[in-house]
Protein backbone atom coordinates (compact mmCIF):
# COMPACT_ATOMS: atom_id res chain seq x y z
CA UNK A 1 0.00 0.00 0.00
CA UNK A 2 3.01 2.50 1.31
CA UNK A 3 4.65 1.69 -2.11
CA UNK A 4 1.44 2.15 -4.34
CA UNK A 5 0.97 5.88 -2.96
CA UNK A 6 4.91 6.54 -3.69
CA UNK A 7 4.13 5.38 -7.12
CA UNK A 8 1.24 8.12 -7.12
CA UNK A 9 3.33 10.65 -5.85
CA UNK A 10 5.86 9.96 -8.23
CA UNK A 11 3.74 10.29 -11.24
CA UNK A 12 2.29 13.82 -9.99
CA UNK A 13 5.78 15.21 -9.68
CA UNK A 14 6.37 13.92 -13.05
CA UNK A 15 2.72 15.92 -14.53
CA UNK A 16 3.96 19.13 -12.58
CA UNK A 17 7.49 19.11 -13.95
CA UNK A 18 6.05 18.41 -17.46
CA UNK A 19 4.17 21.75 -17.37
CA UNK A 20 6.51 23.56 -16.05
CA UNK A 21 8.78 22.62 -19.18
CA UNK A 22 5.76 23.40 -21.79
CA UNK A 23 3.36 26.59 -21.68
CA UNK A 24 3.01 28.64 -18.13
CA UNK A 25 -0.74 28.70 -16.39
CA UNK A 26 -2.02 32.37 -16.63
CA UNK A 27 -0.98 34.24 -14.23
CA UNK A 28 -3.13 35.32 -10.94
CA UNK A 29 -1.02 38.36 -10.72
CA UNK A 30 -1.64 41.98 -12.43
CA UNK A 31 0.86 42.05 -15.31
CA UNK A 32 3.68 44.92 -14.99
CA UNK A 33 4.92 47.72 -17.59
CA UNK A 34 8.99 46.15 -18.33
CA UNK A 35 11.42 47.53 -16.24
CA UNK A 36 12.91 51.17 -17.46
CA UNK A 37 16.03 52.24 -16.32
CA UNK A 38 15.67 55.19 -13.85
CA UNK A 39 15.14 58.63 -15.36
CA UNK A 40 15.80 57.39 -19.14
CA UNK A 41 13.49 58.37 -21.76
CA UNK A 42 11.83 55.88 -24.29
CA UNK A 43 13.47 56.50 -28.03
CA UNK A 44 11.45 57.86 -30.68
CA UNK A 45 12.22 55.81 -33.73
CA UNK A 46 15.30 56.88 -35.93
CA UNK A 47 12.82 58.22 -38.70
CA UNK A 48 10.43 59.80 -37.03
CA UNK A 49 11.58 63.60 -35.74
CA UNK A 50 9.54 65.38 -32.55
CA UNK A 51 7.27 68.11 -34.02
CA UNK A 52 8.56 71.68 -32.82
CA UNK A 53 6.24 73.31 -30.49
CA UNK A 54 4.32 76.01 -31.49
CA UNK A 55 6.78 78.99 -29.87
CA UNK A 56 9.44 77.54 -31.91
CA UNK A 57 7.56 77.79 -34.78
CA UNK A 58 7.22 81.48 -34.73
CA UNK A 59 10.42 81.93 -33.56
CA UNK A 60 11.36 80.22 -36.51
CA UNK A 61 8.46 82.66 -38.75
CA UNK A 62 10.09 85.56 -37.00
CA UNK A 63 13.82 85.10 -37.80
CA UNK A 64 12.63 85.09 -41.50
CA UNK A 65 11.43 88.54 -41.06
CA UNK A 66 13.18 91.70 -43.11
CA UNK A 67 15.28 93.21 -40.56
CA UNK A 68 13.36 96.33 -38.75
CA UNK A 69 9.73 94.68 -39.87
CA UNK A 70 7.44 94.80 -37.20
CA UNK A 71 4.13 95.99 -38.79
CA UNK A 72 2.64 95.89 -42.46
CA UNK A 73 3.47 98.96 -44.07
CA UNK A 74 0.54 101.07 -44.41
CA UNK A 75 1.50 104.88 -44.83
CA UNK A 76 3.28 106.46 -47.88
CA UNK A 77 6.74 106.66 -45.36
CA UNK A 78 5.97 103.33 -44.22
CA UNK A 79 5.62 101.58 -47.51
CA UNK A 80 8.89 103.65 -48.87
CA UNK A 81 10.75 103.11 -46.06
CA UNK A 82 10.22 99.00 -45.69
CA UNK A 83 13.15 96.92 -45.89
CA UNK A 84 14.22 96.48 -49.72
CA UNK A 85 13.19 92.52 -50.71
CA UNK A 86 15.93 90.37 -51.55
CA UNK A 87 14.47 89.80 -55.45
CA UNK A 88 13.36 93.37 -55.69
CA UNK A 89 13.27 94.37 -59.12
CA UNK A 90 13.14 90.88 -60.31
CA UNK A 91 10.75 88.18 -61.49
CA UNK A 92 10.20 85.03 -59.40
CA UNK A 93 10.88 82.41 -62.52
CA UNK A 94 14.77 84.12 -61.87
CA UNK A 95 14.78 82.66 -58.40
CA UNK A 96 12.35 79.83 -58.07
CA UNK A 97 15.08 77.25 -56.39
CA UNK A 98 15.86 79.70 -53.80
CA UNK A 99 12.32 80.50 -53.37
CA UNK A 100 11.89 76.73 -53.12
CA UNK A 101 14.85 76.71 -50.19
CA UNK A 102 12.77 79.23 -48.44
CA UNK A 103 9.06 77.79 -48.35
CA UNK A 104 10.94 74.87 -46.90
CA UNK A 105 11.92 76.30 -44.11
CA UNK A 106 9.34 78.58 -43.49
CA UNK A 107 7.40 77.10 -40.49
CA UNK A 108 3.98 75.60 -40.62
CA UNK A 109 2.40 77.03 -37.83
CA UNK A 110 -1.71 75.51 -37.39
CA UNK A 111 -4.73 78.09 -36.62
CA UNK A 112 -2.34 81.01 -37.08
CA UNK A 113 -4.14 84.62 -35.85
CA UNK A 114 -3.74 87.71 -37.15
CA UNK A 115 -0.23 88.58 -35.81
CA UNK A 116 1.08 84.98 -37.28
CA UNK A 117 -0.88 85.77 -40.79
CA UNK A 118 0.84 89.19 -40.84
CA UNK A 119 4.30 87.79 -40.38
CA UNK A 120 3.71 85.14 -42.70
CA UNK A 121 2.89 88.27 -45.51
CA UNK A 122 5.83 90.24 -43.75
CA UNK A 123 8.21 87.35 -44.63
CA UNK A 124 6.93 87.37 -48.57
CA UNK A 125 7.31 91.26 -48.43
CA UNK A 126 11.05 90.45 -47.55
CA UNK A 127 11.34 88.27 -50.81
CA UNK A 128 9.53 90.75 -53.13
CA UNK A 129 9.01 94.40 -51.41
CA UNK A 130 9.92 96.97 -53.72
CA UNK A 131 11.63 100.16 -53.86
CA UNK A 132 9.75 102.55 -53.83
CA UNK A 133 10.43 106.49 -54.09
CA UNK A 134 10.31 107.82 -50.49
CA UNK A 135 9.62 111.13 -49.89
CA UNK A 136 12.93 112.31 -48.86
CA UNK A 137 14.05 111.06 -52.57
CA UNK A 138 11.21 113.36 -53.90
CA UNK A 139 12.97 116.08 -52.40
CA UNK A 140 16.11 115.57 -53.77
CA UNK A 141 14.63 115.30 -57.50
CA UNK A 142 13.06 118.56 -56.85
CA UNK A 143 16.18 120.13 -55.99
CA UNK A 144 17.60 118.63 -59.44
CA UNK A 145 14.95 120.23 -61.14
CA UNK A 146 15.29 123.72 -59.51
CA UNK A 147 19.15 123.25 -59.66
CA UNK A 148 20.32 126.80 -59.62
CA UNK A 149 17.55 128.77 -58.15
CA UNK A 150 17.98 131.28 -55.29
CA UNK A 151 15.80 129.51 -52.70
CA UNK A 152 18.17 126.55 -52.51
CA UNK A 153 19.84 126.52 -49.57
CA UNK A 154 22.14 124.15 -50.29
CA UNK A 155 25.57 125.18 -52.12
CA UNK A 156 25.62 122.60 -54.36
CA UNK A 157 22.95 123.30 -55.82
CA UNK A 158 23.56 126.93 -56.99
CA UNK A 159 25.35 127.52 -60.24
CA UNK A 160 29.24 128.28 -59.82
CA UNK A 161 32.15 128.93 -62.66
CA UNK A 162 33.01 125.73 -64.07
CA UNK A 163 30.71 122.87 -64.30
CA UNK A 164 32.06 119.32 -63.98
CA UNK A 165 30.49 116.55 -64.98
CA UNK A 166 31.94 112.64 -63.79
CA UNK A 167 30.63 109.34 -64.62
CA UNK A 168 31.71 105.95 -63.00
CA UNK A 169 30.57 103.39 -64.83
CA UNK A 170 30.34 99.51 -63.64
CA UNK A 171 32.57 97.02 -66.53
CA UNK A 172 32.24 94.54 -64.31
CA UNK A 173 31.13 90.54 -65.81
CA UNK A 174 27.25 91.42 -64.75
CA UNK A 175 26.54 94.39 -67.08
CA UNK A 176 26.81 91.68 -70.11
CA UNK A 177 23.60 90.71 -69.47
CA UNK A 178 21.31 91.24 -71.75
CA UNK A 179 18.56 94.27 -71.78
CA UNK A 180 16.43 95.76 -74.38
CA UNK A 181 18.63 93.15 -77.16
CA UNK A 182 21.90 94.57 -76.17
CA UNK A 183 23.99 94.44 -73.29
CA UNK A 184 23.27 96.53 -70.51
CA UNK A 185 27.05 97.91 -70.92
CA UNK A 186 25.74 98.92 -74.65
CA UNK A 187 22.79 100.32 -73.72
CA UNK A 188 25.01 102.30 -71.05
CA UNK A 189 27.85 103.44 -73.50
CA UNK A 190 25.26 105.18 -75.87
CA UNK A 191 23.25 106.64 -73.03
CA UNK A 192 26.92 108.19 -72.32
CA UNK A 193 27.77 108.99 -75.84
CA UNK A 194 24.15 111.25 -76.32
CA UNK A 195 24.80 112.80 -72.91
CA UNK A 196 28.17 114.30 -73.88
CA UNK A 197 26.77 115.50 -76.68
CA UNK A 198 24.45 117.15 -75.85
CA UNK A 199 26.26 119.23 -72.93
CA UNK A 200 27.43 123.50 -73.30
CA UNK A 201 31.05 123.35 -74.81
CA UNK A 202 31.77 124.94 -72.04
CA UNK A 203 30.89 121.77 -69.68
CA UNK A 204 33.35 119.46 -68.79
CA UNK A 205 32.87 115.46 -68.87
CA UNK A 206 35.06 112.55 -67.90
CA UNK A 207 34.53 108.62 -67.42
CA UNK A 208 35.69 106.82 -65.19
CA UNK A 209 35.61 102.30 -65.72
CA UNK A 210 35.86 99.50 -63.01
CA UNK A 211 36.12 95.91 -62.87
CA UNK A 212 36.94 96.15 -66.85
CA UNK A 213 40.34 94.09 -66.03
CA UNK A 214 40.15 90.78 -65.17
CA UNK A 215 37.63 88.11 -65.37
CA UNK A 216 34.83 86.80 -62.84
CA UNK A 217 37.29 83.93 -61.61
CA UNK A 218 38.64 84.07 -57.77
CA UNK A 219 42.23 84.00 -59.49
CA UNK A 220 41.82 87.01 -61.28
CA UNK A 221 39.76 89.05 -58.16
CA UNK A 222 43.17 90.86 -56.89
CA UNK A 223 43.44 92.29 -60.70
CA UNK A 224 39.78 93.17 -61.56
CA UNK A 225 39.63 94.99 -58.04
CA UNK A 226 42.22 97.09 -58.30
CA UNK A 227 40.80 98.08 -61.77
CA UNK A 228 39.80 101.86 -61.68
CA UNK A 229 40.94 103.52 -64.63
CA UNK A 230 39.94 107.10 -65.89
CA UNK A 231 39.44 106.09 -69.60
CA UNK A 232 38.32 109.96 -70.57
CA UNK A 233 40.25 112.34 -68.47
CA UNK A 234 37.93 115.57 -67.51
CA UNK A 235 37.92 117.83 -70.93
CA UNK A 236 35.61 119.44 -72.99
CA UNK A 237 33.30 117.17 -74.99
CA UNK A 238 35.35 115.26 -78.04
CA UNK A 239 33.56 112.86 -80.00
CA UNK A 240 36.19 111.38 -81.20
CA UNK A 241 38.38 110.57 -78.07
CA UNK A 242 35.21 109.82 -76.18
CA UNK A 243 34.07 107.17 -78.67
CA UNK A 244 37.87 105.77 -78.63
CA UNK A 245 37.71 105.26 -74.67
CA UNK A 246 33.84 103.30 -74.75
CA UNK A 247 34.95 101.21 -77.09
CA UNK A 248 38.74 100.08 -75.15
CA UNK A 249 36.75 98.05 -72.82
CA UNK A 250 33.94 95.52 -71.91
CA UNK A 251 32.20 93.77 -68.81
CA UNK A 252 34.67 91.37 -67.16
CA UNK A 253 35.25 91.35 -63.63
CA UNK A 254 34.58 92.57 -60.41
CA UNK A 255 32.98 95.42 -58.78
CA UNK A 256 35.14 97.90 -56.84
CA UNK A 257 32.74 100.52 -55.96
CA UNK A 258 34.51 101.49 -52.93
CA UNK A 259 38.18 102.18 -54.57
CA UNK A 260 36.59 103.91 -57.60
CA UNK A 261 34.83 106.34 -55.83
CA UNK A 262 38.11 106.93 -53.76
CA UNK A 263 39.84 107.70 -57.12
CA UNK A 264 36.85 109.85 -58.63
CA UNK A 265 37.41 112.54 -55.19
CA UNK A 266 41.11 112.20 -56.51
CA UNK A 267 39.95 112.76 -60.08
CA UNK A 268 38.15 116.28 -58.85
CA UNK A 269 40.00 116.95 -55.80
CA UNK A 270 41.73 120.28 -57.29
CA UNK A 271 38.29 121.38 -58.37
CA UNK A 272 37.24 123.04 -54.91
CA UNK A 273 33.24 123.29 -54.66
CA UNK A 274 33.32 127.15 -54.17
CA UNK A 275 34.07 127.50 -57.65
CA UNK A 276 33.15 124.22 -59.54
CA UNK A 277 29.52 123.09 -59.62
CA UNK A 278 30.48 118.76 -59.47
CA UNK A 279 28.24 116.36 -60.36
CA UNK A 280 29.37 113.19 -59.99
CA UNK A 281 26.83 109.38 -61.66
CA UNK A 282 27.74 106.59 -60.60
CA UNK A 283 26.08 103.53 -62.38
CA UNK A 284 26.31 100.32 -61.28
CA UNK A 285 23.84 97.34 -61.69
CA UNK A 286 25.14 95.30 -58.27
CA UNK A 287 27.10 95.45 -55.08
CA UNK A 288 30.86 95.69 -53.78
CA UNK A 289 32.28 92.32 -54.41
CA UNK A 290 35.76 93.60 -53.89
CA UNK A 291 35.69 93.96 -49.66
CA UNK A 292 36.04 98.09 -49.67
CA UNK A 293 33.12 100.18 -47.93
CA UNK A 294 31.28 101.97 -50.61
CA UNK A 295 29.63 103.72 -47.83
CA UNK A 296 32.33 104.83 -45.81
CA UNK A 297 34.14 105.75 -49.48
CA UNK A 298 30.70 108.06 -50.47
CA UNK A 299 30.73 109.61 -46.71
CA UNK A 300 34.72 110.84 -47.25
CA UNK A 301 33.51 112.07 -50.53
CA UNK A 302 30.95 114.40 -49.85
CA UNK A 303 32.95 116.14 -47.08
CA UNK A 304 35.90 117.00 -49.28
CA UNK A 305 36.57 120.30 -50.73
CA UNK A 306 35.24 118.90 -53.87
CA UNK A 307 31.36 119.18 -52.36
CA UNK A 308 30.15 117.24 -55.17
CA UNK A 309 26.16 115.75 -56.13
CA UNK A 310 26.52 112.33 -55.97
CA UNK A 311 23.69 110.74 -58.50
CA UNK A 312 23.85 106.87 -57.49
CA UNK A 313 22.02 104.77 -60.33
CA UNK A 314 21.26 101.44 -59.95
CA UNK A 315 20.67 99.94 -63.34
CA UNK A 316 18.57 96.53 -63.21
CA UNK A 317 19.59 96.00 -59.90
CA UNK A 318 18.41 93.50 -56.99
CA UNK A 319 16.93 93.85 -53.65
CA UNK A 320 20.73 93.46 -51.98
CA UNK A 321 21.92 95.86 -54.23
CA UNK A 322 19.43 97.93 -54.23
CA UNK A 323 19.99 98.47 -50.34
CA UNK A 324 23.49 99.06 -50.79
CA UNK A 325 23.68 101.54 -53.08
CA UNK A 326 20.84 103.31 -51.82
CA UNK A 327 22.85 103.64 -49.02
CA UNK A 328 26.20 104.64 -50.87
CA UNK A 329 23.66 107.64 -51.61
CA UNK A 330 22.29 108.82 -48.47
CA UNK A 331 25.81 108.75 -46.90
CA UNK A 332 26.60 111.54 -49.93
CA UNK A 333 23.93 113.82 -48.73
CA UNK A 334 23.03 112.53 -52.69
CA UNK A 335 20.44 110.85 -54.59
CA UNK A 336 19.77 107.36 -55.58
CA UNK A 337 17.17 106.28 -58.55
CA UNK A 338 16.60 102.67 -59.57
CA UNK A 339 15.87 102.31 -63.12
CA UNK A 340 15.39 99.17 -65.57
CA UNK A 341 16.08 99.86 -68.66
CA UNK A 342 18.07 101.70 -71.14
CA UNK A 343 15.28 104.77 -71.60
CA UNK A 344 15.49 105.15 -68.19
CA UNK A 345 19.41 105.83 -67.89
CA UNK A 346 19.13 107.99 -70.70
CA UNK A 347 16.29 109.89 -68.93
CA UNK A 348 18.61 110.55 -66.11
CA UNK A 349 21.41 111.78 -68.05
CA UNK A 350 18.62 114.11 -69.61
CA UNK A 351 18.18 115.57 -66.79
CA UNK A 352 21.79 116.47 -66.05
CA UNK A 353 22.11 117.89 -69.04
CA UNK A 354 19.01 120.49 -69.01
CA UNK A 355 21.06 121.23 -65.46
CA UNK A 356 24.03 121.95 -68.03
CA UNK A 357 21.90 124.36 -69.96
CA UNK A 358 20.38 126.22 -67.10
CA UNK A 359 24.22 126.76 -65.69
CA UNK A 360 24.96 127.52 -69.69
CA UNK A 361 22.49 130.56 -69.46
CA UNK A 362 23.32 131.59 -66.30
CA UNK A 363 26.65 132.02 -66.94
CA UNK A 364 25.85 134.04 -69.99
CA UNK A 365 23.30 135.74 -68.09
CA UNK A 366 20.64 135.29 -70.37
CA UNK A 367 17.57 134.43 -68.36
CA UNK A 368 16.27 131.03 -67.48
CA UNK A 369 13.30 129.39 -66.77
CA UNK A 370 10.95 130.20 -63.81
CA UNK A 371 11.28 128.22 -60.79
CA UNK A 372 7.68 126.95 -61.09
CA UNK A 373 8.31 126.22 -64.68
CA UNK A 374 10.51 123.78 -63.81
CA UNK A 375 8.92 122.51 -61.20
CA UNK A 376 5.77 122.11 -63.03
CA UNK A 377 7.57 120.23 -65.46
CA UNK A 378 8.52 117.90 -63.21
CA UNK A 379 5.40 117.18 -61.07
CA UNK A 380 2.79 117.73 -63.05
CA UNK A 381 3.29 114.61 -65.27
CA UNK A 382 2.14 111.03 -63.00
CA UNK A 383 6.15 109.76 -63.18
CA UNK A 384 5.51 109.26 -59.58
CA UNK A 385 2.38 107.70 -59.59
CA UNK A 386 2.69 105.48 -62.08
CA UNK A 387 6.25 104.54 -60.87
CA UNK A 388 4.26 103.18 -57.59
CA UNK A 389 1.48 101.56 -59.64
CA UNK A 390 4.27 99.48 -61.45
CA UNK A 391 6.55 98.63 -58.68
CA UNK A 392 3.18 97.48 -56.83
CA UNK A 393 2.00 95.32 -59.92
CA UNK A 394 5.51 93.81 -59.52
CA UNK A 395 5.19 93.00 -56.17
CA UNK A 396 1.53 91.25 -56.62
CA UNK A 397 2.71 89.33 -59.39
CA UNK A 398 5.47 87.81 -57.23
CA UNK A 399 3.94 87.75 -54.16
CA UNK A 400 0.98 85.98 -55.85
CA UNK A 401 2.91 83.18 -56.85
CA UNK A 402 4.55 82.28 -53.24
CA UNK A 403 1.04 82.53 -52.16
CA UNK A 404 -0.05 79.64 -54.95
CA UNK A 405 3.17 77.31 -53.91
CA UNK A 406 2.27 77.47 -49.93
CA UNK A 407 -1.32 76.90 -51.15
CA UNK A 408 -0.28 73.68 -52.89
CA UNK A 409 2.27 72.25 -50.07
CA UNK A 410 0.33 70.10 -48.02
CA UNK A 411 2.24 71.22 -44.84
CA UNK A 412 0.06 74.67 -44.30
CA UNK A 413 -3.19 74.83 -43.26
CA UNK A 414 -5.51 75.73 -46.45
CA UNK A 415 -6.67 78.98 -44.61
CA UNK A 416 -3.29 80.18 -44.77
CA UNK A 417 -3.34 80.61 -48.55
CA UNK A 418 -6.48 82.43 -48.79
CA UNK A 419 -6.07 84.84 -45.28
CA UNK A 420 -2.92 86.01 -46.97
CA UNK A 421 -4.63 86.25 -50.53
CA UNK A 422 -6.70 88.71 -48.47
CA UNK A 423 -3.70 90.44 -46.70
CA UNK A 424 -2.24 90.74 -50.45
CA UNK A 425 -5.16 92.35 -51.87
CA UNK A 426 -5.42 94.71 -49.16
CA UNK A 427 -1.73 95.91 -49.19
CA UNK A 428 -1.91 96.26 -53.19
CA UNK A 429 -5.19 98.58 -52.65
CA UNK A 430 -3.54 100.67 -50.20
CA UNK A 431 -0.54 101.12 -52.43
CA UNK A 432 -2.79 102.57 -55.30
CA UNK A 433 -4.13 104.81 -52.86
CA UNK A 434 -1.07 106.33 -51.29
CA UNK A 435 0.19 106.99 -55.00
CA UNK A 436 -3.31 108.81 -56.17
CA UNK A 437 -2.59 110.69 -53.16
CA UNK A 438 0.79 111.59 -54.05
CA UNK A 439 -0.01 112.33 -57.87
CA UNK A 440 -2.64 114.86 -55.81
CA UNK A 441 0.05 116.30 -54.19
CA UNK A 442 2.43 116.87 -56.65
CA UNK A 443 -0.27 118.50 -59.09
CA UNK A 444 -0.67 120.97 -56.13
CA UNK A 445 2.87 122.34 -55.75
CA UNK A 446 3.55 123.19 -59.02
CA UNK A 447 2.05 126.85 -58.54
CA UNK A 448 4.54 126.97 -55.28
CA UNK A 449 8.13 128.14 -55.04
CA UNK A 450 10.55 125.84 -54.17
CA UNK A 451 10.78 126.39 -50.56
CA UNK A 452 6.83 126.16 -50.17
CA UNK A 453 7.21 122.99 -52.25
CA UNK A 454 9.68 121.54 -49.99
CA UNK A 455 7.84 122.37 -46.64
CA UNK A 456 4.86 121.28 -48.13
CA UNK A 457 6.33 117.76 -48.71
CA UNK A 458 7.71 117.94 -45.02
CA UNK A 459 4.32 118.71 -43.31
CA UNK A 460 2.71 115.88 -45.42
CA UNK A 461 5.19 112.71 -44.68
CA UNK A 462 6.78 114.02 -41.59
CA UNK A 463 10.37 114.47 -43.10
CA UNK A 464 13.14 116.56 -42.46
CA UNK A 465 12.13 119.95 -44.64
CA UNK A 466 15.15 120.54 -47.36
CA UNK A 467 15.98 116.97 -47.21
CA UNK A 468 19.03 115.55 -46.69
Amino acid sequence: MKAIKVLIAALGLMVVLHGCSSDEPPSTQEPTAPAEAPNEQVEQPANQEQKPSREEQIAALKALLPDGATKIPETAAEIASFPIGRYAGTNYSEHEQELQTFLNDLPAIENPDQEVLDMYYMALLGLFAEDYPDPERLIEDIKMASFGSPDIDDPRFQFKEQYNVEIILDASGSMAGQMDGKTKMDAAKEAIKAFAEALPKEANVALRVYGNKGSGKESDKALSCSSSELVYELQKYDAGKLAASLNQFQPTGWTPIAYSLQETEKDLSQLAGDKNTNLIFLVSDGIETCGGDPVAAAKQLADSNITPILNVIGFDVDGEGQKQLKAVAEAARGRYVSIRDKKGLQDEFFKAKEIALEWHNWKSKESSKAHSRKVKQLLNNTQYKLKWNFLADDEKRNIDWMIRQIKRDKRFPQQLAEELGRLQDEHKRNVDKRADELEDLLDSLAKKSYKETIEAISEQYGTKAGGN
